[in-house]
């Protein structure tokens, strides 16, 4: 059967992702760390900068030598010109915005004593005691390796502001930062903008690099996405990100805080890629507990992990949306596929949820056009296509299914190659229905109702012991000797315990290293990795 040969194929593929790379030691002891996704240790090359700066004292007067540094990263910026490089070894509470400049590149995590970098051994951190947006980025600008923490913000990107510009975002880890609600907003209408981006915001053409980052419980009261926002033909890099228990809408009665995490609005562009998404939250009546996309928005979604994410109304994890709610205006006209196509390939999602149970996974819907390929969508409640044209292809989906309604000038969804094993709800749409295996579906001759076969390799773990580094946001679970022997490359792999949901960091010696806090768990389940048991 063609089904089963290409599943075979494509998850085959999907899951050396998911598993990361496996290597033994002369000790036999597996290290499958390789395909950490965290913020990373990276060497700065100085040979590419024209100047070098330094910062760490504390003395008034410096000249920004490694032997006489300056003290504040304010007056390093001051002093760099066109491609300069500044190496900050002190943390700083800052008293006005960090404005930077283009070509110039901020780097923390230094010793200043050796000027040896290393971001766990030597933090630096970015703050404020003000109500105030922290750094202002510039075109070619980067910050790397930073701390940036508690900031507070009564506009739109707490952490960092990018209007029009370009930089590369990396390596940081940007913890409880919040965008506080207008200060005048009683809004007519649902669903009008607030203040967006907990962390991070783009507006105006914003195109940055945004990779290797931890985003952990950043916040809106009132505002879409509370780690990162972007508005307006934005077209942003977001790769191999962790995003960890962000809250939008701590304060919202009007809708307008959809994407827990991430949200993409008014013809954003963009590659969201080789992320995780594990426990982010849109609260209220919002909608995408991690991802929002809307109003004529085209991303490429590949490679992603949506974990346990919730929404107070729609799409647990993923929502995409064309038109926007509009309540005083016309809609749009559907724009031309070469401007509007959204595609979502080879993502897991699992334990994700929604109230109304229809669409913890996804639901795609107000006329939106794209492709949903090479998924995999398991113990959510849900997963809905509603008024929209897709190509829902080579997908293992093991959720109760919508595809429903239609309106006029979309297109017919296409429907091939799939597993869909729950119940499935078709109706008010034209379909096609191409060689697919579901669950207790007669409609086409061209489908078949055989249930599939995966291989049985969820794994039940006793925890001899566990203790959660709250500054890391990760937990260590120690396993028998015994236990490890008979374990694969874990990192990446999904794990649950009673009603917590996680990812692994990753797995050396008898060590498992979990996102978020798993203290005093006595044992953990890791889930398989559906993988279809089939010649």
């Amino acid at each position: 059967m063609k089904l089963k040969n290409t599943l075979s194929i494509k998850l085959v593929l999907l899951l050396i992702f998911v598993n990361g790379c496996q290597k033994f030691n002369n000790e036999n002891q597996l290290v499958s760390i390789k395909n950490e996704i965290s913020p990373k240790t990276e060497n700065v090359d100085l040979k590419n900068y024209i100047t070098v700066l330094y910062v760490s004292s504390n003395i008034e007067i410096g000249n920004g030598t490694k032997k006489n540094p300056y003290n504040s990263i304010h007056k390093a910026i001051d002093e760099a010109i066109e491609k300069t490089a500044i190496l900050v070894a002190k943390s700083d509470t800052i008293k006005n915005t960090i404005v930077l400049k283009e070509n110039v590149h901020l780097f923390g995590g230094f010793n200043p004593e050796t000027w040896e970098r290393d971001l766990e051994r030597y933090s630096t951190i970015i703050t404020s005691e003000n109500e105030q947006r922290l750094i202002v980025a510039k075109d070619s600008s980067q910050v790397d390796g930073f701390i940036i923490i508690n900031g507070k913000n009564r506009g739109n990107g707490t952490a960092i502001f990018c209007n029009g510009t370009s930089p590369i975002i990396s390596n940081n880890i940007f913890e409880n930062n919040i965008t506080l609600k207008p200060s005048i907003w009683a809004p007519k209408f649902w669903h009008e903008t607030a203040n967006d981006g907990g962390a991070v915001y783009g507006c105006n053409g914003a195109s940055p690099e945004i990779r290797g980052n931890l985003f952990v419980n950043n916040k809106t009261e009132n505002g879409r996405g509370a780690a990162i926002a972007f508005n307006g033909n934005c077209n942003p890099l977001i790769i191999n990100n962790v995003f960890l228990n962000n809250i939008a809408g701590l304060d919202d009665t009007m809708r307008s805080s959809d994407g827990g995490a991430v949200s993409l609005f008014n013809w954003c562009k963009g590659t969201i890629k080789r992320n995780i998404f594990l426990g982010n939250k849109a609260r209220s009546n919002n909608d995408a507990g991690a991802l929002f996309v809307a109003l004529w928005s085209s991303p490429k979604i590949e490679d992603n992990y949506f974990i346990d994410n919730e929404a107070g109304d729609d799409a647990g994890a993923l929502f995409v949306g064309g038109q926007e709610h509009r309540y005083d205006s016309p809609l749009d006209q559907y724009p031309p596929k070469d401007k509007f196509f959204v595609s979502i390939k080879n993502n897991i999602f699992i334990g994700n949820k929604n109230p109304s149970k229809n669409s913890g996974a996804m639901r795609f819907t107000m006329e939106s056009r794209g492709e949903f390929i090479e998924n995999i969508v398991a113990q959510n409640n849900g997963i809905y296509f509603q008024r929209s044209e897709t190509n829902i292809s080579n997908n293992i989906i093991l959720d109760n299914m919508l595809v429903i309604e239609t309106k006029k000038g979309l297109g017919k969804t296409t429907i091939k190659d799939n597993i869909i094993w729950a119940d499935f709800t078709h109706s008010q749409t034209e379909a096609d229905f191409i060689n697919n295996r579901i669950y207790n579906f007669s409609e086409n001759k061209m489908n078949q109702s055989i249930a599939p076969s995966f291989i049985d390799d969820g794994i039940e773990l006793q925890v001899l012991s566990s203790y959660y580094l709250k500054k890391q946001n990760y937990s260590e679970l120690i396993i028998n000797n015994n236990q490890k022997n008979q374990l694969g490359g874990l990192t990446n792999r999904i794990v649950r315990s009673i009603n917590k949901w996680s990812l692994i960091k990753s797995f050396r010696n008898n060590v498992i290293q979990i996102w978020g806090d798993f203290s005093n768990v006595t044992n953990i389940q890791i889930l398989p990795t559906y993988t279809l048991n089939e010649k």
